[in-house]
């Protein structure tokens, strides 16, 4: 049975979920233990754990931070875990990266004007009270305001694939090794979110040298084999061992069925307490 979910999102940054909405959902799928781990944002944490301290639900303070090893051209997500209260390093190099996504996905919404679409960033903006504007609330509006084409309206066919390096590096993303550098500075717990989706498995070793404390393993994109090549790395480097759904989307990903049982999560909590 899964008891905690450290990782998750909400309407703050990409997830299709507000706070309520979603701590609701989680109770009622049994977790216990929820990491909210918005992308790049964390300002609002202290009112997403008293929320779930009423339901019944230990927040763990996260962020996702939006990395990339520019040696080697790819993406890396790095989950900052168990957050201070003032993690001003961490604030620093996110609040970077929003501002430089933030002004790609203006160029985004400019070019899709060019293509013809009747979009433009203050209607956009909507659909991202909280936050910047992300690639999931152009798709929404694109989906909303075109009903007729919502099947064509995906990442890949509206913004490309994942790996294309020449946009990658133009979104600004932060080096990694200043990522988890800031983690370690405000004293939390950097854990490599997801390595197989971004093949990260080989970089792994120099990402220790730079701090990196843990490892994903239990994912909802994962297969069995990930799921097993992970915890290989993670004993073969004596990395801390986390898990989650990464929920955005309950018509996509549902909680209660990735993260930690209760005793590995006690057994993450003995890890940190060892190597802090």
């Amino acid at each position: 049975m899964i008891y905690a979910d450290l990782h998750s999102h909400s309407r703050y940054s990409d997830g299709l979920l507000d706070i309520d909405e979603l701590l609701e959902l989680a109770k009622d799928s049994g977790i216990r233990v929820l990491a909210l781990t918005d992308h790049d944002k964390f300002d609002h944490l202290d009112l997403v754990k008293t929320k779930a301290n009423k339901l019944g639900i230990d927040l763990v303070k996260g962020v996702e931070m939006s990395c990339y090893d520019y040696e080697v051209d790819k993406k890396v997500h790095i989950l900052a875990l168990f957050l201070k209260d003032e993690s001003p390093h961490i604030k620093e190099v996110c609040d970077r990266t929003l501002a430089s996504r933030e002004e790609n996905h203006k160029e985004s919404i400019k070019k899709l004007q060019a293509e013809g679409y009747d979009i433009d960033y203050p209607r956009v903006k909507k659909y991202s009270p909280y936050s910047i504007v992300f690639k999931s609330n152009i798709l929404e509006y694109l989906r909303d305001r075109y009903p007729e084409k919502r099947d064509f309206f995906t990442y890949k066919n509206i913004f490309g694939g994942q790996k294309d390096k020449t946009k990658n590096r133009k979104m600004g993303y932060i080096d990694v090794k200043k990522g988890i550098e800031a983690a370690l500075e405000d004293g939390s717990i950097p854990f490599i979110a997801h390595p197989f989706l971004y093949d990260n498995y080989s970089e792994i070793k120099k990402y220790l040298g730079y701090g990196l404390r843990g490892i994903e393993v239990n994912h909802s994109r994962g297969r069995e084999e990930d799921f097993l090549t992970s915890k290989k790395y993670a004993r073969e480097y004596n990395l801390l061992i986390s898990g989650g759904s990464d929920f955005h989307d309950p018509k996509k990903t549902s909680f209660g069925q990735y993260g930690l049982s209760q005793e590995e999560f006690e057994n993450l909590l003995e890890g940190i307490k060892k190597i802090k």
